[in-house]
């Protein structure tokens, strides 16, 4: 079982508001529901403990409610300090194994995506504590009274932000130890450190960041609406053994693509383009072990590189298509095919741009021989 504790017990004074930092809005939704949602739709995460401030605790279960967060098992009252906080939220879980991996989290930490999070417990599984963060960029200097007493060694220092996680054995052993000794660490894997246990770190991008203040507030609202760019590229010659499938709709009973799967160009340049634009490999690496499998209809690659954007935390927010071929003449099919990719990336038709040329017989596309495929697509958080 993996137990997520979200704290969201701090008064955020820094931010210079009236309300709770955590129900201002980031593009339309409070900050809260952004961290929730992240935990609430990966599906590693089989519980999750909230540990809010007494005077919000009604806000913060209206927000659960509202947003049918049914993995919210308990919302617990946090303590003076964000260790005691998560001290409670480790005392409210409930029938735990020891090997169970509890991960601690900032509310205010709203750009964790699905993969760090199994990274993490992934990391945790082995080596029994994670953290995650970034090296550290600028050069960091010890100064007392004013002035330079040391220059430490940058490529030693990394930047810790959440989640941090321990199985659960060592995350109450280390808490227990803590509060006993009236010990309080700078953050959580802290105090395994001081018990003398190893943390893994893990490498995170430095958009997972904790909005603390006004400024941090703004750039999180121009990463939410920031665009990655993807392109891809795919072709395959004519078969008339193969019906022909192009963007999941298919066009004739015969003269289809010469593939091992259903060579469908569009959706293979489709999946390069979101592969490209995550940091991942052409279709081929992926697709040739399905394909052995006996898995060849193309939607269900697509299917696996979404999954892989969901990941990401990352949506479709726009496609181009271009193909080129002398036949078939797509015009009379383009519809059909939007209406189809609409579906299948839950995307607005008038959000997917699609055109086609002959090639005028200047390539073998135009001159009928086959048929290739241009896709450039937008994500956005």
């Amino acid at each position: 079982m993996n137990i997520a504790i979200i704290v969201a017990g701090g008064k955020g004074k820094r931010m210079k508001r009236n309300v709770n930092k955590l129900f201002l809005l980031l593009n339309k939704e409070p900050i809260i529901v952004h961290t929730l949602k992240v935990f609430q739709e990966c599906k590693e995460i089989n519980q999750i403990i909230l540990v809010v401030s007494p005077e919000d605790g009604n806000k913060f279960e209206d927000v659960v409610k509202a947003n049918k967060f049914d993995k919210v098992k308990n919302i617990v009252e946090g303590g003076v300090e964000r260790q005691d906080s998560v001290y409670n939220g480790i005392k409210a879980i409930e029938k735990a194994n020891n090997e169970d991996i509890v991960l601690m989290h900032n509310a205010a930490n709203p750009f964790v995506n699905k993969d760090l999070i199994n990274q993490t417990i992934k990391a945790t599984k082995k080596y029994g504590a994670a953290v995650v963060g970034f090296p550290a960029k600028d050069t960091i200097k010890v100064v007392e009274g004013g002035f330079v007493k040391q220059t430490i060694n940058r490529k030693l220092l990394w930047q810790v932000q959440t989640p941090q996680a321990m199985k659960y054995f060592l995350a109450k052993k280390a808490f227990e130890i803590a509060n006993r000794d009236k010990f309080y660490g700078t953050d959580d894997v802290s105090l395994v450190e001081k018990m003398g246990g190893q943390v893994k770190m893990i490498y995170c991008s430095r958009e997972n960041i904790k909005i603390t203040d006004q400024h941090d507030l703004a750039y999180a609202n121009k990463l939410v609406n920031a665009s990655k760019i993807g392109i891809g590229l795919d072709s395959h010659k004519f078969t008339e053994k193969k019906p022909l499938i192009i963007g999941g709709v298919k066009i004739s009973d015969k003269n289809g693509f010469d593939a091992d799967s259903d060579g469908d160009v569009l959706l293979h340049a489709l999946f390069n383009a979101l592969s490209t634009a995550i940091g991942m490999k052409s279709l081929g690496f992926y697709a040739d072990d399905m394909c052995k499998k006996g898995i060849t209809d193309s939607k269900k690659y697509l299917g696996f590189i979404l999954e892989k954007v969901k990941d990401k935390g990352l949506k479709v927010a726009n496609l181009a298509i271009m193909l080129e071929g002398k036949e078939p003449r797509m015009d009379e099919h383009i519809e059909k095919i939007k209406t189809k990719l609409s579906k299948l990336l839950r995307l607005k038709k008038e959000n997917i741009g699609m055109a086609a040329t002959s090639g005028e017989e200047m390539t073998e596309f135009g001159k009928g021989k086959g048929m290739q495929c241009f896709v450039a697509v937008s994500l956005k958080k």
